[in-house]
This record gives structure tokens, sequence and C-alpha cells, in this order.
């Protein structure tokens, strides 16, 4: 199994995703990556973030983790979603040597729910999110997942 860390980012109600266009569909996905060897899920994030987008976080609490299983590549991949936050006025820039990414999107939380996201979290995670004063972590188990 694959172990992919990202970070939730929010500013002003919107949230922060990365666009990729996969056979001519629009899906979006939040900033992470892939764990290297002896690296904390943290130390993870912030070396993602600032290879792909330049951009320096703070990690904090992890908000929700999902199971994708992709019967094409007969490999799962447990998705672990923590909130984060943007540290100084940096700005994001993609770094096209680290990341496919198309551009980065500014996306209202209330729209999330309709977007094609991977992994297909925006119901749930637009809930989590409606009640700020929780601080439970979620976990979704199996997840179906639409694939683009």
């Amino acid at each position: 199994m694959r172990l992919r860390p990202a970070v939730v980012l929010i500013e002003k109600n919107k949230i922060m995703l990365l666009r990729y266009s996969y056979s001519g569909k629009d899906v979006y996905q939040f900033p992470g990556g892939n764990v290297e060897h002896l690296e904390t899920l943290e130390e993870t994030l912030v070396r993602e973030l600032e290879e792909e987008l330049n951009l320096p976080i703070e990690v904090k609490r992890l908000i929700l983790s999902a199971q994708v299983v992709d019967l094409s590549k007969v490999r799962s991949t447990m998705h672990c979603l923590f909130e984060g936050s943007i540290l100084s006025e940096a700005k994001p820039i993609i770094n096209n040597e680290h990341t496919s990414a198309q551009e980065v999107v500014w996306i209202d939380i209330e729209r999330l729910d309709q977007l094609n996201l991977y992994p297909s979290v925006g119901e749930k995670l637009k809930s989590i999110l409606s009640a700020s004063s929780s601080s439970e972590t979620h976990y979704l188990g199996l997840i179906n997942q639409p694939w683009f």
C-alpha cells in the first residue's frame, strides 16, 4: 500500500487545489506527495510543497484518512489529509520539474463535492470543515473513487 499525505490549505473560505488534466478532463487534487525513506508525513508535506509550489507551510492536525484501490494498477493508496497553513506572504508557484499540475486554483469550500476530486472526499471534507469546532480525526475506510 502506498501512503500519500496531502494538506488542506484554506484562505477566505477557499481551499487550495492543484488542477491536472487527464484524458481531457480536469481533475483536482490536494497538494502533497509521496513519502521518502525515513521521512515523517509532516516532513513529506513540507518538502513536497516547497519543491512543487515554492510554498513554505506549517502542518497541523490530521483531518481525515481514506483508502483508494486502483484495480487497474493492482495497488491501493492511503490518503492522509492534514490541516495546514501557509507561512509568510508566499504565493504558490508551480515548479514543472516536480509536478504535472496545470495550475493552482482556489475553490469555494461549498463546491468541493462538485469537482472531479482525487481522492473523492469532497462531500465528507466539506461536512468536517463546516463543523469547525471539531478536532476529531475521521477515518473513511475504503472509498468509492471514480476514475477519470
